[in-house]
């Protein structure tokens, strides 16, 4: 199978990410749904890529196959766990409106910050980021997403974690609005994190 620069970029951000649908792909990359379908058509006949339905009423995602993730600096996925879908691929929607709002950062998503030992997170103390954005000035911003509120003692914990690391300049906490209050009401005195309404900034 000949392979496409386009080919090259689209397999590396599916693995990145670990799974997506066809809609975002087709915004990540500026394509038409007819053109992307097409794309990822080929794809899969070529056993680069995998797709499957998790619920009936949802749309499919695609993730890579052993042989596609070898055109990869990542492994494939292990599996599609129902438990963490909805928070997947509402972060994907969230990597890929990042992208559009900072178009000079690089994003390392939370795929690479496991396979490089933490480098940019704070994995070695229990907690690993849905992922860092990195300006042209290599200021580092931790992303967090949060769709369901955690424990105050585990939301602390990870604060103190954050303020160790003194090569994370901020963290962006994006949460559903019935999360967003108590986020905020736990690092009101911390002035490195910032939090966001996730509604109004993906449709903002």
């Amino acid at each position: 199978m000949r392979m496409t620069k386009r080919d090259m970029e689209v397999l590396k951000f599916i693995n990145d990410v670990g799974y997506c649908t066809a809609v975002q792909l087709a915004r990540r990359f500026g394509l038409n749904m007819r053109w992307m379908y097409k794309l990822m058509k080929r794809l899969v006949n070529g056993g680069l890529v995998g797709h499957t339905r998790i619920y009936f009423k949802n749309p499919g995602v695609y993730f890579l196959t052993l042989q596609g993730s070898r055109f990869t600096s990542l492994s494939m996925i292990d599996g599609i766990s129902k438990g963490v879908y909805d928070h997947q691929l509402m972060l994907v929607d969230l990597v890929i409106k990042l992208r559009e709002v900072y178009p000079d950062s690089t994003m390392v998503c939370e795929r690479h910050l496991k396979q490089q030992k933490f480098q940019y997170g704070i994995g070695k103390l229990g907690h690993i980021a849905d992922g860092v954005l990195i300006f042209p000035d290599d200021k580092k911003v931790a992303i967090e997403l949060e769709l369901s509120m955690k424990g105050k003692q585990r939301l602390e914990k990870i604060f103190r974690a954050y303020g160790a690391q003194l090569n994370i300049s901020e963290v962006w906490y994006f949460c559903v609005d019935e999360v967003r209050r108590g986020v905020s009401a736990l690092s009101e005195r911390k002035s490195f994190i910032k939090v966001f309404s996730l509604k109004e900034f993906l449709h903002g």
